[in-house]
């Protein structure tokens, strides 16, 4: 499967930078969204904002209301340490928003982890779905797709498959999971846009198959809209380390012409 708006260059260079300069680990939010919109993927609209002024700014951009996050590769759990406000109405929200967080890191001495925060437009609707990358040692890189938020958590509703991925493979796994029935519609709910979901599954499958340095990824929540709307990655998180040959020893290692 080849996607010809993909800049799978963009997403290596940007994957490879990373390890040069930190080596391994977790990409920023930025790099992260960077990586993604490289892929044609559908992150939500926003960006991440350095100051407190240029969080407003973005708020007015995107259109209230937003969603501000904290924006941090160090820190995981971002809503254990206080870090997510929703449904913001004003600047004065927003304001308060990103003041709040870095007020709670410096107290907690982990200022340095702030990035900044993201700001987002709050999705209305939808069903809250994942897509995840893990590496086996057996079997290499495995993508996850199943229920979002914190379904995936009390649920483990997952389905995994070995990638690359096939067309079949996809439209396989969006419809084996328990809570497909939530995608179909219910109960005066409209059903989702699946189709655009299997696209989300297929490019990140290129993704992590063209980018060998991506060993982890998580998608987590994507809303799947009504169909003809598409789908909408609202939080994301890529870790990459040294792609390793097959003698086992990193690549950036192995001279050109050995």
């Amino acid at each position: 499967m080849e996607f010809d708006d993909a800049d799978v260059q963009t997403a290596r260079r940007i994957s490879q930078k990373t390890l040069t300069e930190r080596g391994s680990g977790w990409l920023s939010t930025e790099e992260t969204r960077q990586v993604l919109l490289a892929m044609g993927l559908p992150v939500a609209p926003g960006g991440v904002a350095h100051s407190v002024e240029a969080a407003v700014q973005l708020a007015n951009q995107v259109g209230f209301p937003v969603a501000v996050k904290l924006a941090s590769h160090q820190i995981v759990h971002k809503t254990e340490m206080g870090g997510i406000f929703l449904h913001l109405h004003d600047e004065a929200g927003v304001r308060q928003a990103f003041d709040t967080i870095r007020d709670r890191l410096a107290r907690e001495g982990a200022l340095e982890a702030m990035e900044g925060v993201l700001v987002q437009p709050m999705v209305q609707g939808g069903v809250e779905v994942m897509v995840g990358v893990t590496t086996d040692p057996l079997f290499g890189p495995l993508i996850a797709f199943g229920l979002g938020g914190i379904h995936v958590e009390i649920l483990g509703d997952v389905r995994f498959r070995v990638m690359p991925l096939t067309d079949r493979d996809a439209h396989e796994m969006v419809r084996e999971i328990r809570g497909y029935r939530l995608l179909e519609g219910y109960r005066g709910h409209p059903p989702a846009d699946v189709k655009a979901l299997e696209e989300v599954l297929l490019r990140i499958s290129v993704l992590v198959d063209e980018v060998p340095e991506i060993t982890e990824l998580d998608l987590n929540p994507i809303f799947a809209l009504p169909p003809g709307q598409g789908c909408q990655i609202v939080d994301a998180r890529i870790r990459v380390e040294a792609a390793r040959s097959a003698s086992g020893v990193p690549a950036s290692v192995i001279p050109a012409d050995a």
